[in-house]
């Protein structure tokens, strides 16, 4: 398999851009999620009207609670690969398939712009 074309200047400028947009963004994502998934929640064992609090009230709580948690882990993966993407960029291995040490291609950074690996390679990680 050959080599396909680097990246150039111009380009790296420009996935540096969105990269910074992107870990911009999620940075105020995350901070938000968590401060979502980890606040504490109004006591629902003992509410204030004396009233009992419906057992429903308590799963919709807690199924809140596990989506904001599952959103928070998902945004910081992301976040954590789109910093590392930029600490690529910076070594200039930003765009290099960490597997086969081939090109990443255009159209994969395009819709993965933190992409590690080629399509290939991605491809052949689900099967194993």
């Amino acid at each position: 398999m050959t080599r396909t074309k680097k990246l150039g200047a111009r380009e790296r400028q420009t996935f540096q851009h969105r990269l910074q947009e992107l870990v911009a963004r999620l940075s105020g994502g995350v901070a938000q999620l968590e401060s979502e998934a980890l606040r504490p929640g109004p006591e629902l064992a003992a509410p204030a009207s004396g009233t009992e609090t419906h057992e429903a009230d308590r799963a919709v709580r807690e199924t809140e609670e596990q989506v904001a948690r599952t959103l928070l882990a998902s945004e910081e993966q992301i976040l954590t690969e789109a910093t590392g993407a930029l600490e690529r960029l910076r070594a200039g291995t930003f765009g290099t398939c960490e597997r086969c040490d081939l090109a990443i291609s255009r159209t994969r950074l395009d819709a993965v712009p933190y992409a590690r690996v080629c399509a290939r390679c991605a491809r052949e990680g689900e099967v194993e």
